[in-house]
């Protein structure tokens, strides 16, 4: 029969062990978590894309405003809709913007090249910017003065 000492010892090693049991399961749970996150964060992103990209299929002669450099004042009949779809589109850059820590580093290098090209074709979204820049967030405007330093920096 063991002593009361052998039973102490085998019962602090099986404690010690279904701890190291349970940190191993803590540290797969979050890694699950963390690649669940990253998952919903991409997915919203693509909804968020397609819904103002089914506007645009809707209303093809705004995409000039937004993507091609072409400007539009409040002259123009499409101002108004191009403007609304322009600040959606720019809560979108910023959604972006503000999920960067939930995307691979891959992934974020290549929508951040995405909001920068964005930006540079769309004199309606640097107007809004420049007009509003409390309207939106800091990463979106810190982007915006980023795209504009590096603009100056090529043009100059």
């Amino acid at each position: 029969m063991p002593s009361l000492e052998e039973l102490k010892t085998v019962g602090l090693v099986v404690g010690i062990l279904l701890q190291i049991a349970g940190f191993a399961v803590l540290i797969y749970q979050l890694a699950q978590l963390n690649k669940s996150i990253r998952v919903s964060a991409q997915t919203a992103l693509y909804q968020q894309s397609s819904s103002i990209r089914s506007i645009l299929v809707e209303r093809p002669e705004l995409r000039k405003y937004l993507f091609d450099g072409q400007p539009v004042g409040p002259e123009s009949e499409d101002y108004q809709r191009a403007q609304t779809v322009a600040e959606m589109f720019l809560n979108y850059l910023e959604h972006l913007m503000i999920q960067q820590e939930n995307l691979r580093t891959g992934d974020w290098e290549a929508w951040n090249r995405f909001v920068s090209e964005t930006l540079a074709g769309s004199p309606l979204m640097q107007e809004i910017l420049r007009d509003r820049p409390d309207f939106y967030s800091d990463d979106l405007i810190q982007a915006f003065d980023d795209w504009q330093q590096e603009r100056g920096a090529q043009t100059g």
